[in-house]
């Protein structure tokens, strides 16, 4: 009897432990910025839904509530080949400012695409994961 009463808690235990965070990051998704393939650049999360991310820069994934955000990203594209001097762009756009509309239980990998010869790029996503 003694044994069962043992195992049952053992295995009550063994399920708290694996259950979802209580810190509410269960039912949310991740925006990740790590290492893109060779094709894209590396970028940084600047803005969520217009809030300044003072994250180290050593942070690259954040949890974030599903449903459609606004984010402003920095690129790192440090090739002279890919960024013009003078970029050609309209006063006041922000290329790196995008809408992406995010899933429960989804990691979006987030990148900079260089979209032309004159130095324009964009922000995308290069791959969408199940967590």
């Amino acid at each position: 009897m003694a044994i069962k009463r043992l195992l049952a808690a053992t295995l009550a235990c063994m399920i708290w432990m694996t259950a979802p965070a209580e810190d509410g990051q269960a039912g949310k998704a991740i925006l990740d910025f790590s290492k893109p393939p060779n094709q894209l650049y590396s970028a940084r999360l600047v803005q969520l839904d217009g809030k300044n991310m003072n994250a180290p820069v050593t942070r690259t994934s954040f949890w974030v509530e599903p449903g459609v955000h606004e984010i402003v990203v920095a690129a790192a594209i440090d090739d002279p080949m890919q960024v013009g001097l003078s970029p050609r762009r309209r006063a006041g756009e922000d290329p790196g400012k995008t809408t992406i509309e995010v899933v429960a239980g989804k990691r979006y990998k987030i990148a900079a695409m260089v979209t032309d010869e004159k130095g324009n790029w964009e922000p995308v996503i290069w791959k969408e994961e199940d967590l």
